[in-house]
C-alpha cells in the first residue's frame, strides 16, 4: 500500500519550493505529514461549524475562508513546506512517526479540490446566502478531512484515480 523507503523525514525540500522529495523517477510526499495535515484542518472545519451555529454574528468564514483557500493552494503548488501553515505544523507533529511516501499528484489534486470548496464557501458568504449552505460546505470539508486524518482514505486522490489512469499510483 505504501512505499518504505529508507529515506528519513525531512522538514524542507530541496529546493525549497520542491513540490516534495525525489524517490527515484517520481516526486513523493509524506502520507504521515498530509494526515496530520488533514486532522489540523478538520478541527478548524468542526470548530468553523460551531462558530456558524452557535455565533454566526462572529462571522468565522470571512476569515477561514481565504485562510483555507490560500493553504490549500500553497500546499498544491509548493507542498507541506514552509508555505502551508497547517503543512509546516503537520510535518512537525509527523517527525516522530516513520514517513510514508506516496505519489504527489492525487494530493495536488485533491488540495485543489479543497481550495474549490473553500471559494465555494467564501462566495456563499460573500452572496450573503443563507447560513445553512456555508455549514454544508464546511461539513463537506469536515467529512473529507475527517476521513483522511483517520482513516487515511483521500476522497481526492480516489477521484484522482478514477479520471487520470496513473501508473504511479497503481503502484501503491
Amino acid at each position: 500500500m505504501t512505499t518504505a523507503t529508507p529515506n528519513p523525514h525531512t522538514f524542507l525540500t530541496s529546493p525549497w519550493w520542491s513540490m516534495g522529495q525525489t524517490m527515484g523517477d517520481f516526486v513523493r510526499i509524506n502520507e504521515t505529514a498530509t494526515r496530520a495535515r488533514a486532522g489540523i484542518l478538520n478541527a478548524l472545519s468542526a470548530t468553523t461549524i460551531f462558530l456558524l451555529i452557535a455565533y454566526p454574528e462572529l462571522d468565522p468564514v470571512i476569515y477561514v475562508g481565504p485562510y483555507v483557500i490560500f493553504d490549500m493552494l500553497v500546499a498544491a503548488i509548493f507542498g507541506l513546506t514552509p508555505l502551508s501553515p497547517a503543512g509546516v505544523v503537520g510535518t512537525i507533529i509527523s517527525f516522530k512517526f516513520k514517513p510514508q511516501w506516496k505519489p504527489i499528484k492525487p494530493k495536488r489534486f485533491a488540495w485543489a479540490l479543497g481550495a474549490g470548496l473553500g471559494v465555494t464557501c467564501l462566495a456563499f458568504r460573500l452572496l450573503e446566502m443563507d447560513v445553512m449552505w456555508m455549514i454544508g460546505v464546511v461539513a463537506i470539508c469536515y467529512v473529507l478531512t475527517w476521513l483522511e486524518a483517520v482513516l487515511g482514505f483521500c476522497v481526492g486522490c480516489w477521484m484522482y484515480g478514477l479520471l487520470v489512469k496513473c501508473e504511479v499510483c497503481a503502484m501503491e
